[in-house]
């Protein structure tokens, strides 16, 4: 999609014989020095030479080029530290492209495919019509037995070799198409789809010596990258060993050759594999009253917000984060058009503290989590991440790390399993002199491994939370937890193996008896 070179930059003659007011400065060819990728267009930046025809020149013309993906809007140009030359004026407008050789040949190649695409179409219309004519002359009526079997045989003859000559045509038909899509996917990757590149004429005024240098730089779309990574858990070490590639594509119409590659990395996203525990709420019930049948859907919207007001519920708080970002330098590289290229980042191994995380109120599945701290803080943006336990691939899922802590997670162990078995769920009558409800809760926890190695396991319970200060709760373990908070009970458990243990746990509310209560989703 770039002009050839010696055409993206270069000096018109015509403009002088016409005008004759503004001399077109002669020029060398640009040069990509520098692309900053981002995920999905570039920053482009080159350079030129100029070369003014004579000394009394003071006031000169250049022509740049840019690509048809190129943002006109963000063109910058700017003449070098040494140089005493000003710029006085730009101005862009759209142009025909021309093609490098490759894009040229590209284009011919899916014109000449396109052409017999259509050749081969004629052909199956004139096959279509002497085959209708042959059905015709089953019609025609014959004077003796002999000519019926005459006509029938040069019926069924030239059926015959109709038929075959279309299915003939038909699969040279299917190999034209597909090749006009692979050219034109090719033609697409290499050059994009626009017809268009862009002309800017930049005004110069001032001393231009020989070889005076002008830098310019653009945004452009067609190109980009993403991360790809490579997570090795190495549990027998304590290690994780991480690899990180890009993936690199450019449809500028032109190889970048030997440019400075910088890749932009954007803010990375936290994300976590296993399910979150949700918040269990016991609160008293709010009452809905419907005062008429005809009362309109807004209304009803507005009482049932007003409850949730009431009860203490509030929204989700949903963040919005800026665009920032670092720059990764890759060096210099060339990077052709349309095909992907792959570059290597980094590779380095970061030591962790393996455990199994499970949370058998949701499922029985334990999560093999790698607790990392990092001696200097990452910025390693979300992309997609390749999820290895000591050779064996495990699956693929999005991956970002910002700071020095993580907790990163391997899957689930078909051999450790936690279940939660409620043995009690008791209501409790009121008291002579009494006015109170009761209600008891009794779960037995279950870790178990199959394995033959053992396993150091965390298991994490929720905390009911009241909403009301009339509702009295008191919790009993056995063993007792090895942390807790407001939401969650934790136990650490050293899991031989082939062993499994028990835990033991209660709950046991209390509170007004004509409360109504809402024992949340855990009941």
């Amino acid at each position: 999609m770039f002009l050839n070179r010696q055409k993206h930059l270069f000096a018109m003659v015509l403009p002088v014989i016409f005008i004759g007011l503004l001399i077109l400065t002669s020029v060398s060819w640009a040069t990509v020095k520098e692309v900053t990728l981002f995920p999905h267009s570039a920053k482009v930046e080159e350079t030129i030479k100029i070369h003014p025809p004579s000394a009394s020149v003071n006031k000169n013309q250049v022509m740049i080029v840019l690509p048809p993906q190129a943002d006109p809007e963000s063109l910058v140009i700017a003449s070098s530290s040494t140089n005493r030359i000003r710029i006085d004026d730009i101005q862009v407008k759209p142009v025909t492209r021309v093609d490098e050789n490759r894009i040229a040949q590209l284009r011919a190649q899916l014109k000449k495919s396109l052409n017999e695409k259509r050749e081969m179409q004629a052909r199956m219309k004139a096959l279509d019509v002497q085959i209708q004519f042959w059905q015709a002359q089953t019609k025609a009526k014959t004077k003796t037995i002999a000519e019926a079997d005459n006509l029938s045989s040069a019926i069924g003859r030239n059926s015959r070799k109709i038929y075959s000559e279309k299915n003939a045509i038909e699969t040279e038909l299917e190999k034209v198409d597909k090749e006009i899509k692979e050219l034109q996917d090719n033609l697409n990757q290499a050059a994009g789809k626009s017809e268009k590149a862009w002309e800017a004429t930049v005004t110069l005024s001032g001393l231009i010596q020989n070889d005076s240098i002008l830098n310019y730089s653009y945004t452009v779309g067609g190109c980009g990258w993403q991360p790809l990574y490579r997570l090795e858990a190495l549990p027998s070490s304590n290690s994780i060993i991480f690899s990180w590639d890009a993936e690199i594509w450019q449809s500028t119409g032109e190889d970048w050759k030997a440019a400075l590659i910088n890749l932009a990395t954007l803010q990375p996203v936290k994300t976590v594999a296993p399910p979150e525990l949700s918040q269990w709420i016991i609160k008293p019930k709010t009452a809905v009253i419907y005062k008429s049948s005809r009362k309109t859907k807004s209304a009803i919207a507005a009482l049932e917000a007003a409850e949730a007001d009431e009860a203490g519920v509030e929204s989700t708080p949903m963040e919005t984060t800026h665009t920032t970002y670092s720059v990764w330098s890759v060096g210099k590289k060339t990077i052709t058009v349309g095909s992907r290229q792959r570059l290597k980042i980094k590779e380095e191994t970061w030591p962790a503290q393996f455990l199994f995380l499970a949370r058998p109120s949701l499922s029985p599945q334990a999560f093999l989590q790698a607790q990392i701290k990092l001696i200097k803080p990452v910025e390693i943006p979300s992309g997609q991440a390749t999820f290895v336990i000591d050779g064996a691939m495990i699956g693929k899922r999005q991956f970002a790390l910002a700071g020095t802590e993580a907790d990163i997670y391997f899957g689930n162990s078909p051999f450790i399993t936690v279940s939660s078995l409620t043995i009690a769920d008791k209501s409790g009558a009121a008291r002579i002199f009494q006015n109170k409800q009761t209600r008891q809760w009794q779960w037995l926890i279950e870790a178990k491994n199959a394995g033959n190695t053992p396993v150091r396991l965390r298991i994490e319970e929720p905390v009911p939370e009241p909403r009301d200060e009339r509702i009295k709760l008191t919790f009993k373990h056995n063993p007792e937890p090895s942390e807790k908070d407001t939401t969650k009970f934790v136990w650490l458990v050293d899991l031989l193996a082939m062993q499994k243990k028990s835990i033991e746990t209660s709950v046991e509310l209390e509170a007004p008896k004509d409360m109504p209560i809402d024992f949340g989703w855990r009941r």
